[in-house]
């Protein structure tokens, strides 16, 4: 099971925001929103079941730019020792 820890307040009137989509709009500046044809994921998965693979990409392309903007939101405000990172290198040869 994965660790999960709160290092920032995403409360607003009282209510939690969750999601990539939410929490970026709230620490973010917004600039990766209007790339995202989707209100929610859940939307990706039926363009992916209906092969609407040009808005599933740019679904995909806006997820990929606020993860990376909020991971360096994290690095700004987050002590070196709060990361854990793991190497995606091979384990094994295949």
């Amino acid at each position: 099971m994965p660790v999960i820890s709160d290092r920032f307040n995403t409360t607003v009137d009282g209510e939690e925001q969750r999601g990539l989509a939410a929490v970026y709009e709230l620490l973010g500046d917004g600039t990766y929103s209007g790339i995202d044809p989707f209100d929610d994921s859940a939307a990706a998965v039926t363009a992916f079941k209906d092969g609407q693979f040009d808005e599933l990409v740019c679904h995909n392309v806006a997820d990929i730019l606020r993860t990376q903007a909020l991971g360096r939101v994290a690095e700004r405000y987050c002590g070196k020792a709060e990361f854990n990172v793991k190497s995606l290198t091979a384990t094994r040869d295949t």
